[in-house]
């Protein structure tokens, strides 16, 4: 089986948000807990504290980092902003450092227990799939089962190729 079975369409799926929510799940996923406002940087720009809230509220729904910010739909940076009290349009002016992004992502990795995955990690969950891998045969579903594994497991979500890689190998076991 080829390492890149995913199509450009569902390469954008699997990265992106989704594009329909309602109302409930904005407020049932997106509400910054009081404890969540506390991890907001006090002393940052409002860009930064937009970014951050976001960051944290995507982190917690997704299990990954989305690269690009600006693609996450209005109604969720409108919603993030009003609970911290910023403009949306300051989003535009997030991470100028990249630094910032990363500390940021760092920090939020901490607070809600999340970690990047080790090489061990990796191997571990190749063989958690392995075994699911025996009951399913298709690509697709078996790269779903896996991204719900690594976000019950908090681990943040590598990259897809590294995610195709993980099927291809497990696929390849059984």
């Amino acid at each position: 089986m080829p390492v890149n079975f995913l199509s450009e369409a569902e390469r954008l799926r699997f990265n992106s948000f989704p594009a329909d929510l309602s109302a409930e799940d904005l407020i049932g996923f997106f509400t910054l807990s009081p404890t969540d406002l506390r991890q907001i940087p006090a002393n940052a720009s409002a860009a930064n504290r937009l970014g951050f809230a976001l960051q944290l509220i995507l982190l917690r729904f997704l299990g990954f980092h989305l690269p690009q910010l600006s693609s996450v739909p209005s109604e969720v940076i409108d919603f993030a902003a009003s609970q911290i009290d910023v403009e949306s349009e300051q989003l535009g002016s997030y991470g100028e450092r990249e630094q910032t992004r990363s500390d940021h992502q760092r920090q939020i990795e901490k607070y809600l227990a999340y970690r990047t995955a080790t090489q061990d990690d990796l191997k571990h969950v190749t063989g958690w799939l392995t075994e699911r891998s025996l009951e399913h045969d298709r690509p697709i579903l078996l790269l779903q089962l896996l991204c719900e594994h690594l976000q019950n497991e908090r681990l943040a979500r590598p990259g897809l190729t590294i995610l195709e890689k993980i099927v291809g190998a497990a696929r390849e076991k059984a």
